[in-house]
């Protein structure tokens, strides 16, 4: 029996290439569910209905990837219940203020990459607009969960792919936007994830980083070791937010049981946007008396404020962020040439 594949957008499938390809040859559509280069010097299969780019690089280390690839394979994060229809994901999008922000900062008519999606609930969203979007991942059950909900809805302006983060099948400088919301940390080395991402970005394009802080990550690493002891109620997403307890098991398992992870700063990504010759734009939460607190919109130009005021706004969120994960973006553009 063939196993049906989605079709990758043209706008999206003149962005992929074959992973370490220096010539960056774009890539054709099989009738199979393959991709391969117009020549045939590469080809890659899918995997049961997923399009596959998937390949390791030389210096990989397997043994975080492999710990925390078959971690999601067994808990696909966030699932899709409770939003059969389309509308159900717009209404919760549009609840959400960071993703509501990011589809009205990103705008119409762009390219989006979505590194680390998941379940592909973001992506699924930004793609109103008349944006495209290509969303990524190394997990399969995760992204045969999105290729679903996708075939479900008829949605044909993204595609989903599995890709390692390290070795990404997409040409240089190809999207508008690169999305990394809740991944590098999960990476054997974030900061070389970082780089990554940023290649895949136009001149005058953005790059949005979401990373668990080092700061405000301290009581999740607490409540892990009493967790055992008290239950799942001792977090406060569960006991606020999420009423299904197959939804709560997911949350639970990966906010306290993922093999591995790593914190970061403020200064730290800012370290990272300067070593790439990126300039910083944002933050969200925004650091303390800048003008990151008035800012109209996501991608509108800040200043990141003194090592004083950025230390003081990541001990503040110990009292906000900090029950719900612990997550805080950046926002950086690559310059025009």
């Amino acid at each position: 029996m063939s196993v049906e594949y989605p079709l990758v957008p043209a706008r999206l499938l003149a962005c992929l290439k074959a992973p370490g390809d220096a010539t960056e040859a774009p890539l054709v559509a099989g009738p199979d569910g393959y991709l391969a280069t117009e020549d045939g010097q590469y080809r890659f299969d899918g995997v049961n209905g997923v399009h596959s780019l998937y390949a390791d690089p030389p210096d990989n280390r397997q043994d975080v990837t492999k710990k925390v690839r078959s971690f999601y394979e067994e808990n696909p994060f966030p699932n899709y219940e409770g939003i059969e229809e389309y509308g159900d994901l717009v209404r919760k999008g549009n609840r959400n203020p960071f993703s509501r922000s990011l589809l009205n900062a990103i705008g119409y008519n762009k390219l989006v990459l979505e590194c680390g999606c998941g379940t592909g609930q973001l992506g699924q969203y930004l793609q109103l607009n008349n944006n495209h979007v290509l969303s990524i991942d190394m997990t399969l059950s995760s992204l045969r969960l999105a290729n679903d909900y996708k075939r479900s809805q008829k949605l044909t302006r993204n595609a989903f792919i599995q890709m390692n983060i390290f070795n990404m099948g997409i040409r240089d400088e190809s999207f508008d936007v690169a999305i990394a919301h809740g991944c590098l940390h999960h990476t054997f080395d974030a900061r070389r994830a970082f780089a990554e991402v940023s290649r895949k970005v136009k001149p005058g394009g953005f790059v949005v980083v979401g990373l668990y802080n080092a700061y405000a990550r301290i009581p999740t690493w607490i409540r892990a070791r009493l967790i055992g002891l008290l239950g799942p109620k001792i977090d406060y997403v569960v006991r606020n937010r999420i009423q299904a307890q197959h939804k709560a098991h997911i949350w639970i398992q990966d906010q306290y049981y993922n093999p591995h992870e790593t914190w970061h700063t403020i200064d730290e990504v800012l370290n990272w946007i300067h070593e790439n010759d990126l300039e910083y734009i944002n933050c969200v939460p925004a650091i303390l008396d800048t003008h990151g607190e008035n800012a109209g919109d996501l991608f509108d130009r800040t200043d990141p404020g003194t090592v004083y005021q950025r230390i003081v706004t990541q001990m503040g969120w110990l009292g906000t962020i900090a029950r719900e994960g612990a997550l805080f973006d950046v926002i950086a553009r690559k310059p025009d040439r």
